[in-house]
């Protein structure tokens, strides 16, 4: 009697599980859905030049994969900068060291913005530890402070895309700071973005987002050049399958979807008057 207990216990509880887990699910689309079709103001297309600051490699092409695809189909200079060395993903797992992944990584980095439009020369990497950025001494976060700054002094851009800085990731979060940092030492006059990568997979809007921030979302329609972005987040195999047979994929069930619409979303950010 009290096995048969003990397994409806069990049954019962991942039943409640589940049911959890597919209401908060219902709860981030339909949100997203509102913030795409309602909370959003559209954006047109600049010919604008502009950076795009990845915290790891893929999250250039889930936030910003249309936008770079378009502007570079008009012959826009684009760079992109990744922050990390990506070595983190994988973290623990015996089949795989940390060097490989990185150069796995690296080279999907390379594959995937070729995709878009972006030639190898105006990729750079600073490979910073992925996971890590937290822990930076005062003087690695002043070095690298200084390496943004000289890349925004060489390539002038009028527009800089990085990610949201409540983006519920500390690399994430801190990169936005780093960025931001590095552009008012620079003193240089751009437009700042931000792209959420994890903010709208886990988090509740009007929890985490004052009134001023939502007014912020504009949408960009990259209609045209959906199947290039699609195709390029595909490169990246190794953070959407298993790297083996006994392990799970990196990106959780269910993540992926908003950013195979044929939209993106993008909030505009303040600077210090120069």
């Amino acid at each position: 009697m009290g096995n048969i207990l003990n397994r409806l216990k069990i049954s019962l509880h991942n039943k409640l599980w589940l049911f959890n887990y597919r209401l908060r699910e219902l709860q981030i689309r339909l949100q997203f859905y509102w913030l795409l079709y309602q909370g959003s103001q559209p954006l047109d297309i600049s010919n604008k030049s502009l950076i795009v600051f990845a915290p790891h490699q893929d999250d250039e092409a889930l936030g910003c994969g249309g936008i770079i695809a378009l502007k570079r189909e008009q012959g826009v200079p684009i760079k992109v900068v990744f922050v990390t060395d990506g070595g983190g993903s994988h973290q623990g797992n015996p089949r795989i060291t940390r060097s490989e992944i990185i150069q796995i990584r690296k080279q999907e980095a390379l594959t995937a913005l070729n995709i878009l439009g972006v030639d190898s020369k105006d990729i750079h990497f600073l490979n910073r530890s992925d996971g890590l950025l937290h822990k930076m001494t005062e003087a690695e976060q002043q070095q690298t402070i200084e390496d943004i700054v000289q890349l925004l002094h060489t390539f002038q851009p009028q527009e800089v895309y990085v990610t949201h800085k409540k983006d519920r990731s500390q690399d994430h979060e801190i990169t936005y700071q780093l960025v931001k940092t590095a552009i008012v030492k620079a003193g240089v006059k751009v437009d700042l973005w931000e792209y959420a990568i994890w903010l709208l997979w886990k988090s509740l809007l009007f929890q985490d987002l004052k009134f001023d921030e939502l007014a912020g979302a504009h949408r960009l329609a990259i209609h045209t050049v959906q199947s290039k972005k699609n195709e390029a987040i595909k490169t990246y195999r190794s953070q959407y399958l298993p790297i083996d047979a006994e392990s799970s994929a990196v990106l959780p069930p269910g993540f992926l979807w908003r950013f195979f619409l044929p939209h993106e979303v993008f909030f505009k950010s303040e600077l210090p008057k120069l």
